[in-house]
Parts: structure tokens; sequence; C-alpha cells
């Protein structure tokens, strides 16, 4: 009896100590340590912010590569996510000068990359007068390029293309089709 009261005397303790010694662990780290784990185990739900009728201008390099005027602007939570809805004006600029001007019922923009989803009844209209028509297009800041993964339709001077993708540059220079094509081109002659 004696020896079973001595094991758990023992195991006692052992977990006294055991616990005070883990919590003396915990008053010897510095402030700044304490803080940190702190501020880690904060969660942070933070409504998104919501902007009725502005104007938004993606800069590249000190140029504008894009400017969006929406009625409502829509800033996600990591602030990095931009939706544009109900918008009034949207360009692209090349060499600082606008470029295409756009219709287009909505817009994800990621500001970090300058990257653009562009979507709803897209039309681009060029400042030479080419014309091109789709639901949903990517603009690729950095390569600038405009894609789609949805059928297309571009009307380049009198000729005519519907295509199911499309990849181009700014100035529809280095256009790729895929898919079923469909192309009318007046011959001049």
């Amino acid at each position: 009896m004696i020896i079973i009261l001595i094991i758990f005397l023992s195991i006692g303790a052992y977990f006294y100590f055991f616990s005070n010694r883990e919590k003396d662990k915990e008053l010897e780290q510095p402030k700044e340590e304490k803080k940190e784990i702190a501020e880690e185990e904060v969660i942070v739900n933070e409504a998104p912010v919501r902007i009725e009728q502005g104007r938004v201008v993606g800069m590249k390099g000190g140029v504008k590569e894009w400017e969006i005027e929406a009625e409502k602007i829509s800033l996600a939570q990591d602030r990095k996510m931009t939706v544009f809805e109900k918008i009034n004006k949207a360009i692209i600029f090349r060499d600082n000068e606008p470029y295409w001007n756009i219709q287009l019922e909505k817009c994800i923009a990621d500001m970090g990359s300058n990257n653009m989803e562009l979507i709803g009844g897209v039309i681009f209209e060029s400042k030479e007068g080419d014309i091109l028509k789709g639901n949903r297009f990517y603009w690729n800041s950095q390569d600038q390029t405009l894609s789609s993964l949805e059928p297309v339709e571009l009307l380049v001077e009198d000729n005519w293309i519907i295509a199911d993708w499309m990849s181009t540059d700014i100035e529809l220079n280095m256009l790729e089709l895929e898919g079923k094509v469909k192309a009318v081109f007046k011959i001049k002659g």
C-alpha cells in the first residue's frame, strides 16, 4: 500500500513540476515573441471596400496602361483584386495614348500585375476602327496581349473573322485563332 502511495505521489509531483515548467518557459519568452504569436492568431474579418462612382488608372512604368470609370468599384479583402461594375468608360492605352475603347459589363483587375478579366458583352474598338467582340477576354499586362477562350468576332477594315478562341497583341499584328474559324475577306482588285 505504501508503494502505491509513493507511486501516486511521484506521478503527481512529476505532473505538477512539468506543468509549472511549461508556464515558466512561457514567462521567459521575450515580450516581442509573445506579441508576434498573438498577432498571428488574430483573424480580422473586415468587409471589402465599396466605392460608388469612381475612376481607376492602371500604371506600368509611370505610363498609363488602362483606365476604368465605373459606378461600382469593390476592393477584395486582400486589397489586390478590384471589381468594376456598371462601367461607363474603359480604355487600354498604347504609348500613353488611348488605343482600345471598351464596352463591357464587368471587369476584375489584379492591381498587383495590372492583368484584367473583361466580362459580359465585351466590345473593343481600336483607334483605327477595328472591332473585336466576345463575352470574356483576358488582358495580360506583362505580355501586352489580349486573349479569349470563348467565341470571338473580329472586324478589321472590311474583313470579318469569327473563331472559337483567340490571342493577339495590342495592335492585332500577331493574331492567333483556334478552334472553328470562319473568315470572310474582301479582296481589293
